[in-house]
């Protein structure tokens, strides 16, 4: 049987997925359901690395660590092998530009301190908040300004909404923040 190379992603991506199944619930029951699976992964909870027989406290911040690494890694490798396309000498010969880009992708990762890993990790996760955030208050924003004077009450609505969002989202970062 001939395998497509979608189908060999489509399998790697199943097998991924139940891998992670597997990790996040280490003793499945009957009362433990799919979506409590899923918001077990969600919390990152497979990255806690206890002492030995399962006593002691968690250390989230290292083995967070370790898992940016290897995504970091990850994407450098994908970025260096894009890059190696442009060698006219690794272009030829996809073989050493795998080998290229594997090595200079875990050369990177390993020299990259924690704490640059934590901070890039803070720094993307609060932009995309931002990002997150604001595209609704800038599109009622834009949906308020585009709106003819004939169409009072919807602009009425659409300001109440705008500030309810606004308060609540003050509220959040006071609570936060206090």
């Amino acid at each position: 049987m001939r395998w497509t190379k979608a189908g060999v992603i489509s399998l790697l991506l199943v097998s991924l997925l139940l891998v992670n199944f597997v990790a996040a619930s280490p003793y499945p029951s009957p009362e433990t359901s799919v979506w409590d699976t899923i918001l077990s992964i969600g919390s990152l909870g497979f990255l806690c690395e206890r002492s030995w027989f399962g006593v002691g406290s968690c250390n989230y911040e290292q083995n967070l660590v370790a898992f940016m690494r290897i995504l970091i890694g990850i994407l450098i490798f994908a970025l260096l092998y894009t890059g190696t396309r442009a060698v006219p000498g690794l272009k030829e010969n996809r073989n050493i530009a795998i080998t290229v880009s594997i090595i200079l992708a875990i050369i990177s990762v390993i020299f990259i301190p924690s704490s640059i890993l934590i901070g890039i990790g803070a720094a993307y996760s609060t932009l995309f908040a931002v990002v997150i955030l604001a595209v609704p208050i800038v599109a009622g924003f834009i949906l308020y300004r585009s709106m003819s004077d004939e169409n009072i009450w919807f602009k009425v609505a659409i300001l109440v909404l705008l500030w309810l969002a606004l308060t609540g989202l003050k509220n959040v970062v006071v609570g936060l923040l206090g």
